[in-house]
């Protein structure tokens, strides 16, 4: 009795099959085929009397091993027989399986691409954060974090290791020096695919805005009054009054002033019959520029 067997998966896979010139005389016995744990059996057949039909017979029998092997290498894709490594079979030492893990990538994303801290005065320091976020599938190490542009610094996030969607975050600083626009960039090496992730920084530095006011006291009037009116002009002989109600008061602060500007100021007062006495003697202010 003949066998022909092909086994994958675990098993040994047999390097060739033989078939010889008198496979046809296997008629007379049992062919056994194990394809993946299925086996294909065939019952001895009587040849026939008729030389007609025993020709077409021997002729069909001729030609089972071919179709047994054919079946054999279509099911032992795992012997290597039929598929190679570029058809998604198993591939050679060289390479993974095609139905294997598929390899670990490292990558590294920031919260925000950029990072606008838009207009600081000038001596007056801010600071924003970003968050830098493990998105692959391995462990990513941060050698450094580094800012660049005057008056950028960053801090945070150096020397870390971060796993699979873990997060670090790091503090940008913006201290401008002088006014003006900066642009800046902030840098995070690391050993990940994008090795040298970088966020764009950009801010405005401003001149500190002063409020400029001027401060007036005068002595209280001799006589009884009910209070007071202060004006207010450009020249000694062109005042107005700065406010129709009285001030009851002494002292009044004038904060509409603008920066260079020199101003005259004189006070009246009133008595209990609405009486508005003349003016004082006009007295001059200057506002600096700055």
């Amino acid at each position: 009795m003949k066998k022909l067997s092909f086994r994958t998966g675990g098993y040994t896979c047999p390097p060739s099959v033989r078939v010889s010139s008198s496979f046809p005389s296997v008629v007379r016995s049992t062919i056994h085929l194990s394809v993946r744990g299925l086996a294909i059996s065939a019952r001895p057949l009587a040849r026939p009397k008729n030389r007609r039909i025993a020709r077409f017979l021997d002729s069909g029998i001729a030609l089972l091993p071919l179709a047994i092997a054919s079946i054999a290498m279509v099911s032992a894709s795992g012997c290597g027989l039929l598929l190679g490594p570029g058809s998604g079979g198993s591939s050679n030492g060289n390479g993974g399986s095609s139905g294997g893990e598929p390899a670990a990538s490292s990558q590294l994303s920031a919260s925000s691409p950029t990072l606008s801290f838009g207009n600081v005065t000038v001596g007056a320091a801010t600071s924003q954060l970003v968050t830098i976020t493990d998105v692959g599938t391995a462990d990513v190490t941060i050698s450094a974090v580094s800012a660049t542009g005057t008056g950028f610094t960053a801090s945070g996030g150096s020397h870390v290791t971060l796993t699979p969607n873990q997060s670090v975050t790091v503090s940008v600083n913006f201290d401008p020096t002088v006014p003006g626009g900066v642009q800046g960039n902030l840098s995070i090496s690391s050993n990940a695919k994008n090795a040298a992730l970088q966020v764009a920084l950009s801010g405005t530095g401003v001149s500190d805005v002063v409020v400029h006011k001027v401060a007036l006291n005068w002595q209280p009037s001799a006589s009884a009054v009910i209070g007071y009116f202060v004006y207010r002009g450009a020249s000694a002989n062109g005042l107005s009054k700065l406010s129709a109600s009285l001030d009851t008061s002494t002292s009044y602060t004038d904060s509409s002033v603008a920066a260079g500007q020199t101003y005259y100021y004189a006070v009246t007062s009133v008595n209990s019959s609405n009486g508005e006495s003349a003016p004082s003697t006009p007295i001059s202010v200057t506002i600096p520029n700055q």
